[in-house]
């Protein structure tokens, strides 16, 4: 039990190095900075850190789990519990003077020296599966309330919807000074906030003075009724003044669960666009960049093997850089295969091995759980009992196959690609909101892949 303590204390390293990153301009930049891990016990997977600080209130807290918690999962391949504990700090807290309630807190708003240095268009690499969004951003960014506003782009975590709206930021500040950036978790902790403090007239003012409104993680609002009635104001605010609206998020707007049909419609208001996964040739160019960002001589083999096992996500791409650039300085070794391969023994341990599924065996298993026939699943009939095992076995298809939306829908009585799409995106958002269903799909998930 404890070799796995050991690698995690070992890449702490790389942890707090993409952790700073991502908190780059929040509070808890400077407290990540004193932050020690302390213990790691395998058994639970929870990594215990000291900060040093007076107590943390929740907002503070929650922002500083969610930097690390994405960090590590970065680094490690999976999230561990963490237990953030603080001390008193031998350093003098500055001293933060509180605004006025009548007026916007101009410090609130971004500054090129807050963005991380790399966070531009010119260090965004481009390919196939995200050259539109990128398009879409970069014209954005030069016409700010002209022609696509809002935008919306949208996508899986960790393909570079942050990089994007960061990159817009940085453009815009050299013409706008007032350019907000928040993600919508930090917009949510900070509008609770300000309705214990009754400060809301003050975050309302700075929100809505901003000469741009670029929101990160918008399906963050979900569910929450009273911030959505007041982003709701603000984006009619900001939109009648003709100011630019940008917003990420990990789903066409529709797809979010409880959110308000309003906002969905204005959501759409302007050009909502996806990245996709990048496919092979992109992730070898990613790497490269990375590497050649961090100084570091990857060998083609070693950038075919990241490219290869790290298939959906830029952000363990960047983490895989980090950890084989830190575990070649710290074993004084050169960058080789077989080193690559044991810095990333974890996180590639982690991914399921690839297996071949075949329709049928999906078909089988889903008739065989919700006792219906196969000829009843495969008919036109919409009844209760039968529409959601068809949607899972749909939804499954899509996860676990290789086939088209078309492709699909020809194996299950000749249903359109729009009718297959409904079906995978109701499965998706319940899967959000259900454990018990998402904690189903992953036994069937399992059950599919385990080799006969």
């Amino acid at each position: 039990m404890q070799e796995p303590a050991r690698d995690v204390l070992s890449l702490w390293p790389a942890i707090e190095e993409l952790a700073l990153n991502r908190a780059k301009g929040l509070p808890v930049h400077d407290l990540l900075r004193g932050a020690k891990p302390v213990a790691y016990d395998a058994g639970s997977e929870t990594l215990k850190l000291s900060v040093e600080s007076p107590p943390l209130d929740s907002t503070a807290t929650e922002t500083l789990r969610s930097c690390l918690g994405k960090a590590c999962y970065q680094v490690l391949g999976f999230a561990p519990h963490l237990d953030v504990q603080t001390s008193p700090s031998s350093r003098p807290l500055p001293r933060v003077e509180a605004p006025a309630k009548s007026q916007a807190p101009a410090s609130l708003f971004m500054t090129r020296s807050r963005l991380p240095a790399n966070a531009d268009f010119e260090h965004f690499v481009v390919g196939p599966s995200n050259q539109v969004a990128f398009a879409a951003s970069k014209q954005v960014a030069e016409n700010p309330g002209k022609n696509y506003n809002p935008l919306f782009i949208y996508g899986s975590v960790g393909l570079g919807k942050t990089h994007l709206l960061q990159a817009i930021c940085r453009k815009l500040l050299a013409t706008l000074p007032r350019v907000r950036f928040i993600s919508c978790e930090e917009f949510v902790n900070q509008f609770v906030q300000a309705l214990k403090n009754g400060t809301v007239d003050a975050l309302r003012a700075e929100l809505r003075e901003a000469d741009a409104l670029i929101i990160d993680d918008i399906h963050f609002l979900a569910g929450k009724e009273q911030t959505q009635e007041e982003f709701f104001h603000t984006f009619n605010h900001l939109y009648q003044q003709g100011k630019q609206v940008v917003l990420s998020s990990d789903s066409l707007p529709r797809d979010i669960p409880r959110l308000e049909d309003r906002l969905i419609s204005r959501f759409h208001w302007g050009l909502a666009v996806k990245i996709e996964p990048p496919c092979t040739e992109t992730r070898m160019a990613i790497v490269r960049k990375k590497a050649e960002l961090r100084q570091v001589d990857l060998p083609l083999d070693v950038v075919a093997f990241l490219a290869e096992n790290i298939t959906t996500n830029v952000r363990e791409l960047e983490g895989a850089v980090v950890q084989i650039s830190g575990l070649a300085q710290m074993s004084g070794k050169p960058v080789t295969l077989a080193l690559a391969q044991e810095a990333l023994k974890h996180l590639i341990k982690a991914r399921p091995a690839p297996s071949r599924v075949a329709t049928e065996d999906i078909i089988e298993l889903v008739c065989q759980h919700y006792a219906v026939r196969l000829n009843d699943l495969l008919s036109q009939r919409r009844t209760k009992n039968l529409a959601f095992p068809r949607h899972v076995a749909m939804y499954l298809s899509k996860e676990l196959t290789q086939l088209t939306l078309s492709e699909i829908g020809h194996f299950f009585g000749g249903r359109d690609h729009s009718t297959v799409l409904h079906a995978i995106n109701k499965i998706k958002s319940k899967r959000l909101k259900e454990p018990e269903l998402r904690a189903e799909l992953e036994r069937f998930e399992l059950q599919l892949r385990r080799p006969l």
